[in-house]
């Protein structure tokens, strides 16, 4: 039987805070128009998977950077200093009070579950405040040394990859058992025996990595809410997320706080969803076999 958890997926970068990995970039002392542009758009060019790309030239171009190589106290150094956009982190929090304000919903064990989905640098993220409030945080990592010297790459999270970790969530397998045992996404399982149905999905992003994501949960009757950032001037990746039938609302601008369009339409989605939780439990309350 479906549980009552409404998920809660956000893209990190550029969707709740400024893009995490350019930071790392200038921090490196890099210019990043030529990092992006040149060094890390030319592997692209030459085959490699873009996370893969743009990983690989940081560990290069950090070899000899004036901070020299990277280490884990330099990326929890950047994730301790990352700014967020308006109400980002605590905009769930406020949904949860919404929801907890209505007796049906907290009778019936309604809650939000509230999951990182990034292409980021997990390395960085897990160091901001997101690590004390989201169930779990996906995203690229580094393989350290016993020194913490950044020494390869763990993983990568193509804008594909992303998906794996819906289906995860989708069939209540948690991080840490993904990480260890990452083929049991693929074991068969009946929908009506998935803890968090598609329908009771809600994904925010802001660019093209989150296009697989946004077009999976909405072809599955989920929500899929665009975002554009501030500092996003040309308005281009909200165009580009316009087109065709790829989020269910928006892009809106990236303020969380009460009163902005993105929260009242959080709002009326969260409590969508909740409704609909209610009414499958009275459906199915209404189908059991009586003796």
């Amino acid at each position: 039987m479906a549980d009552s958890v409404i998920a809660l997926l956000c893209d990190c970068d550029g969707t709740l805070c400024p893009d995490t990995s350019n930071q790392l970039v200038e921090e490196l002392g890099l210019n990043p128009e030529e990092f992006w542009q040149r060094d890390v758009a030319g592997l692209v060019e030459d085959g490699w998977d873009p996370p893969l790309a743009y990983l690989s030239m940081l560990i290069r171009k950090a070899e000899t950077s004036p901070g020299g190589r990277l280490t884990r106290s330099r990326l929890e150094n950047l994730g301790n200093n990352v700014q967020f956009y308006p109400g980002a982190l605590d905009f769930v929090d406020r949904l949860r009070s919404q929801l907890g304000a209505n007796q049906e919903y907290t009778e019936s064990g309604v809650r939000i579950d509230w999951y990182i989905v990034s292409s980021g640098i997990e390395d960085v993220l897990r160091f901001t405040a997101l690590q004390g409030l989201a169930v779990d945080i996906f995203g690229c990592a580094f393989d350290f040394d016993s020194e913490d010297n950044v020494v390869g790459i763990k993983r990568s999270v193509s804008f594909t990859e992303k998906t794996k970790f819906v289906y995860a969530i989708n069939k209540g397998i948690t991080g840490p058992e993904l990480r260890r045992r990452p083929y049991r996404v693929n074991d068969y399982m009946p929908l009506e025996n998935r803890p968090v149905p598609f329908e009771h999905m809600v994904y925010i992003g802001d660019g093209p990595s989150d296009i697989p994501c946004f077009s999976m949960i909405s072809k599955l009757k989920g929500k899929a809410i665009g975002v554009w950032p501030p500092e996003d001037n040309s308005l281009k990746k909200s165009y580009e997320l316009a087109l065709g039938d790829r989020i269910t609302v928006g892009p809106y601008g990236a303020d969380y706080r009460d009163g902005s369009d993105l929260f009242k339409m959080l709002s009326r989605i969260v409590q969508g969803i909740a409704d609909l939780i209610l009414e499958e439990r009275a459906q199915q309350t209404r189908s059991a076999p009586s003796h």
